[in-house]
């Protein structure tokens, strides 16, 4: 295979090279088959560009679409027709996001907001508390005496 100097060539020759590795598991002359009628249809689309730029070839690869949906296009046609069908695609284990434990530093500074919430509320208990000298405390103590009692 000829790579060709004319730069539109090598957009269409690229794209129908990335159509063939995304085929490879077809048999020979299906891969070959399918590769004709792009380069085809590209033809065809390419001959109604006047004048012909890298942005109208792109045009037309994009509505063909990418080489990877062409080719689970033809698996599912070869599946259909009871051909060759390589297995399914799998999710390979590097592609699953791994979820990683926390960290020594996440886990002491959890700790360490704990304990900073219960100094808070020890030091506002303290603040807060009844002195016996306090006017208002003791009407709320005798309003809990009195609540306390009620719900005896």
């Amino acid at each position: 295979m000829t790579h060709p100097t004319d730069p539109l060539d090598r957009l269409v020759e690229d794209y129908l090279a990335e159509v063939a590795r995304a085929t490879a598991w077809l048999p020979a002359g299906r891969r070959d088959d399918l590769i004709a009628d792009l380069r085809e249809h590209i033809a065809v689309a390419r001959a109604e560009l006047h004048p012909p730029t890298a942005a109208g070839i792109h045009t037309i690869l994009d509505r063909l679409g990418e080489p990877a949906a062409i080719a689970e296009e033809a698996r599912l046609g070869e599946q259909a027709s009871g051909g060759y069908s390589p297995p399914a695609p799998t999710i390979s284990q590097s592609a699953v996001p791994r979820q990683n434990p926390p960290s020594t530093a996440t886990l002491v500074l959890g700790v360490l907001l704990i304990l900073i919430v219960i100094m808070v509320g020890a030091c506002a208990v303290t603040l807060f508390a009844a002195d016996p000298d306090d006017d208002a405390s003791s009407v709320l103590n005798s309003r809990t005496s009195q609540t306390a009692l009620a719900l005896r």
